[in-house]
């Protein structure tokens, strides 16, 4: 028989074994040079300073940082002061369960590592070519949290080594729930709160052991990112976020598919915030924010030593006074309220007020309130709102018309008026007839007379006068401008008011003078921050012509309401449209304060709401009740740049002996803008025709 020929390998087949050699050879080389790499990036650690887990039961979250008032007091905490331990067998399952199901499905059938979770996170790092996929397991987030001086927050490669090398040594020297409980007692879930029993009574008013499923489900939606998921800040946010955990849950077989269903029909329910039950707590939640924009997310939890300015017999005064005042005009002590009765359930609902006081020197701030109640909203109106300032903003106008060398005697309105009506004539409460000069326009707050003003100095110059004064929201240079149609922010027209009280020159609001880490070391200190805005002259003028505002205008009801004479007070009213805001803004030589009153969405407080019965008397109350524990100031010297000049009222210029008396009166003015001319409106008897042409005959010899 014969042999078969043997038949030539085929070409594609030896090349495909060569690829395959290459493929080997080069996986080969990968993995060496893998396992190298992995061996170079490997953690190594000897020695006493190495992390020791055994040391782990014994370790306590960061210390909380302490907030004292302008007297070395302390006032709060601005966290939870220490951790509350709760066993494992006192969480109930459908708490530990929601972390599980969001952060470690299979915690109990690893060893600290999930590995099938490693390799799916590879591969979509790899579809996606970024490192954005995490896999840490609940046990490697433990480590994270106990030992961060090895693992920092830093998505890199070493970093996750250790968290490998600590998760290991953790599941060897602990059991499952040993670990669970640390972890469940460790973990940080926002505002400074470490561990789910802390959480729990922070964001809901309860032990942990009574939490709801819904309730559960939002603790574990925090770990991901607990400052943009704090449900306080972002209740939207966190309520899409505990819904979904909630779907978790129901897939990892915690709560059935009926509950999960159930509870994503329930409100977030939160209760108070602890601050509520404290002292200030909007000024407690101010300085917070003042931190965490300095310090970091968990500057609460820093140990830092946090001193203010707080004044707390004013601010008290201050939070009894603007609440005494809202229940008022609720009961109709001011005239019908037609709205419904402020409940919890509806806050938008509530008439809500606001009261800052601070340092016209330095700028510290001394009380702020920043609503009716804290517990019914944290939502600070004196420096997260914005409002049309209505009449309080007429005194800048004022200022720029000083500044500009307007005299004060200047007539406005009525037959010797200079000014022109333009397109823009608003309505008014003083006649066109009345002759009214800059004083009697701000004491009587005309709205035609300070358009009148404003045109004649022009916008443009007004709103550059409020911007140098403290004002950062945009003012557009229009006509309605120099009425208030702008909005501010409180705590900056307060605060913009302090150069008229102290002779020129702006300060920022101080609300911490200094902070101190936990061993004592100063790591921050606000310096006073001034700087000339206007002259010593133009704010002495403003601040005349504002004391008439107070003591018989439309700001008197701060004297009715007990603010003793003796006491020199300058201010402003300001109602806005519909009466929808009221606001007072004054000051003395010692301090400036202001008081609105309003809704958070605008609409009218009564039919016949102004600043000067509304917030004008809650002003006069408590700067009352700081000059019980205070001396009465001396009133405001009259600096260099003032001289002082006889004028006849109703033609703004000198007075002549023929000038009724009741016409007269002395008036201020910046030195070089005070009236050269007599009274024309009544001269002096002057000889009559004979005697005028004997005096113009000498005058004519007499010249050169």
């Amino acid at each position: 028989m014969p042999r078969k020929r043997a038949t030539k390998p085929a070409a594609g087949s030896s090349r495909t074994r060569r690829i395959v050699r290459v493929l080997l050879v080069v996986l080969a080389v990968g993995l060496a040079a893998g396992a190298g790499a992995l061996a170079y990036l490997w953690p190594r650690c000897s020695g006493a300073g190495c992390p020791s887990v055994d040391a782990m039961r014994a370790y306590q979250p960061p210390q909380a940082s302490q907030l004292f008032d302008g007297g070395g007091k302390l006032v709060a905490y601005l966290a939870p002061q220490r951790r509350t331990v709760v066993p494992i067998e006192r969480i109930p399952a459908h708490v530990s369960g929601a972390f599980l199901a969001v952060e470690d499905k299979r915690f109990y059938r690893h060893g600290g590592v999930d590995y099938r979770r490693v390799l799916g996170a590879l591969a979509r790092d790899v579809q996606t070519l970024s490192y954005r996929q995490g896999f840490s397991t609940v046990t490697m987030q433990l480590a994270r949290n106990v030992f961060p001086e090895y693992l920092s927050r830093e998505k890199t490669i070493g970093r996750k080594l250790w968290e490998v090398v600590l998760a290991r040594r953790i599941e060897r020297a602990f059991t499952k729930d040993e670990i669970l409980e640390m972890y469940l007692n460790q973990i940080y879930l926002g505002q400074g709160q470490y561990g789910v029993e802390a959480a729990a009574r922070g964001y809901f008013g309860k032990p942990v052991a009574k939490l709801t499923e819904a309730e559960a489900a939002l603790l574990a939606a925090l770990p991901k990112a607990p400052s943009f998921y704090d449900p306080r800040r972002n209740p939207d946010g966190a309520l899409r976020r505990r819904n979904l955990v909630l779907g978790l849950m129901a897939e990892a077989g915690v709560i059935s598919a009926t509950e999960a269903a159930m509870a994503r029909g329930q409100p977030l329910g939160l209760a108070p915030p602890p601050e509520a039950l404290g002292e200030a707590p909007y000024y407690v939640a101010a300085v917070r924010r003042e931190l965490r924009e300095r310090f970091g997310p968990r500057a609460d939890t820093d140990g830092l030593r946090v001193f203010t300015s707080l004044d707390p017999a004013l601010q008290n005064a201050a939070e009894e006074e603007l609440a005494r005042q809202i229940r008022g005009v609720e009961k109709g002590q001011f005239g019908r309220f037609r709205h419904a009765a402020c409940s919890a359930a509806r806050p938008t609902r509530c008439l809500q007020g606001m009261f800052v006081a601070l340092d016209p020197r330095t700028g510290d701030v001394w009380a702020l309130v920043g609503g009716r109640d804290y517990a019914l909203s944290q939502f600070d109106r004196a420096t997260q709102g914005k409002r049309q300032a209505g009449s309080a903003f007429k005194p800048f106008v004022f200022a720029a018309a000083l500044e500009d060398g307007i005299p004060v005697s200047t007539p406005l309105l009525g037959p010797g008026a200079e000014g022109v009506r333009g397109a823009y004539w608003p309505r008014d409460h003083v006649a066109d007839s009345a002759t009214v000069d800059m004083r009697d326009a701000l004491r009587l707050s005309s709205n035609r007379a300070a358009v009148v003003l404003g045109e004649r100095v022009g916008a443009t110059r007004v709103v550059q006068t409020a911007h140098g004064m403290g004002i950062t929201t945009p003012i557009q240079p229009l006509p309605s401008t120099f009425l208030g149609a702008a909005s501010v922010v409180p705590m900056e027209l307060v605060a913009a008011y302090a150069p008229f009280a102290n002779g020129g020159a702006t300060v920022r609001p101080r609300l911490i003078r200094r902070v101190e880490d936990a061993r004592g070391r100063v790591v921050y200190e606000a310096r006073v921050s001034r700087r000339r805005a206007i002259s010593p002259g133009v704010a002495f003028l403003t601040t005349s012509l504002m004391r008439g505002v107070v003591d018989r205008g439309t700001g008197s009801g701060a004297r009715q309401a007990g603010l003793s004479y003796d006491i020199p007070a300058a201010g402003k009213t300001g109602t806005t449209n519909d009466g929808t805001d009221v606001w007072f803004v004054g000051y003395t030589p010692d301090v400036v304060a202001g008081v609105w009153l309003g809704f958070d969405r605008p609409r009218p407080i009564l039919a016949s709401a102004s600043g000067g019965g509304l917030a004008a008397p809650v002003w006069g109350r408590v700067v009352s009740r700081y000059y019980q524990r205070h001396p009465a100031p001396a009133a405001w010297p009259v600096p260099a740049d003032i001289v002082a000049q006889p004028v006849d009222r109703l033609s703004g210029k000198l007075a002549t002996a023929a000038c009724p008396g009741e016409s007269v009166g002395t008036e201020y003015f910046v030195a070089g803008t005070e009236p050269t001319e007599h009274c024309p409106l009544h001269p002096e008897n002057d000889g009559g025709w004979l005697g005028r042409a004997v005096r113009d005959i000498g005058d004519w010899l007499g010249r050169p």
